[in-house]
């Protein structure tokens, strides 16, 4: 049995699972794929964002990242398929399953980040999903290119394929462009269609118009492991400002699976590091019988003053915390396991 188990070996899993490592617990990062690095495997881009990473490719950052959790003897399992999280009956912790096999912790992190928006498209040789290598593998040089969306990755892709060499390119949006106006000012006005739109992929048309490259650019959705049901706020993780999921026992999760902070490599590697010491913090203190400083303690009753009549008591605020009740085997878990 592990002292926690991190689902997902994107930046926010990685940096997770190294420190705890670190800090002396037992721990096993997972992830279905067969590489470290989360969305960053899908980014041949040179990072001009991340601090004192300059002139990488997103490519090079999850090489980087594979290679310190390797050189760190943190332990890892690639090939991991999440098919379900629970919650033990008799209360002995959590299980994470695969098709043939269950992992038992004290602990689980659930770090599996965001993946594109389909929007109903299917990734094809003439239709990309998402920025990065779903665009880059289309040979665009001398194509019409529409590009579906309006926010930075939009215009980015519109950029890029006008970059190599596409004949025209034009981005169509539902609404204003959401985009960077340093992003905006390089695609023509003309080339900037903003209002409803019939996109169809059979067809390869746009509002009836022929193009021979579709980019579907709708932004990001959290990948939530199969399998769990939990609560969810916008479709993202509720967590509190340590990571852990309200409700739920040992349960964390972290990066931008939860949308707690701007999503980024950058935030992403800083919330899987706040994670961690937030474990290690209850793992020391449950040793030691103390309860651990994130916990809310119960306020101590206070006496009222009586209301005189005609005076109506104020109706408690309640938070709808989304998605419904989770198992606590992931259908007996309290409400907050996804």
């Amino acid at each position: 049995m592990e002292d926690v188990l991190v689902v997902g070996a994107g930046p926010a899993g990685a940096a997770c699972a190294l420190w705890l490592h670190q800090l002396g617990l037992k721990v096993m990062l997972l992830d279905a794929g067969r590489a470290i690095g989360g969305l960053q495997l899908r980014s041949p881009y040179t990072n001009r964002w991340i601090p004192s990473v300059q002139g990488k490719t997103g490519q090079e950052v999850a090489r980087q990242l594979e290679e310190h959790v390797r050189s760190a003897s943190v332990p890892c399992r690639l090939g991991f398929d999440v098919g379900a999280i629970r919650y033990r009956a008799d209360h002995s912790g959590w299980e994470v399953s695969a098709a043939k096999e269950s992992l038992r912790a004290t602990y689980v992190v659930i770090a599996t980040g965001s993946k594109p928006r389909c929007g109903g498209f299917m990734e094809t040789e003439h239709v990309g999903i998402g920025p990065g290598i779903s665009m880059e593998r289309i040979d665009v040089h001398g194509k019409r290119v529409a590009i579906l969306g309006g926010g930075d990755n939009a215009f980015d892709q519109a950029v890029f394929a006008l970059r190599r060499g596409a004949r025209n390119v034009d981005v169509y949006c539902r609404h204003t462009p959401r985009a960077q106006p340093i992003l905006q000012r390089e695609i023509p006005s003309h080339c900037v269609h903003v209002g409803p739109f019939d996109a169809d992929q059979v067809r390869m048309t746009v509002n009836a118009a022929a193009y021979d490259v579709l980019g579907v650019q709708f932004g990001f959705e959290a990948s939530i492991p199969a399998g769990i049901r939990l609560p969810l706020r916008d479709g993202y993780i509720v967590v509190d400002r340590h990571g852990a999921v309200p409700r739920f026992r040992g349960l964390f999760a972290a990066g931008e699976v939860t949308n707690f902070w701007h999503p980024c490599v950058t935030t992403a590697l800083a919330h899987g590091v706040q994670v961690a010491k937030a474990i290690q913090n209850d793992h020391l203190a449950a040793a030691s019988g103390a309860m651990p400083s994130f916990v809310e303690r119960p306020a101590p009753r206070v006496a009222r003053p009586r209301r005189g009549p005609g005076l109506r008591p104020q109706a408690a605020a309640r938070m709808h915390q989304g998605g419904g009740a989770i198992a606590r085997s992931l259908s007996d878990l309290s409400p907050h396991e996804r």
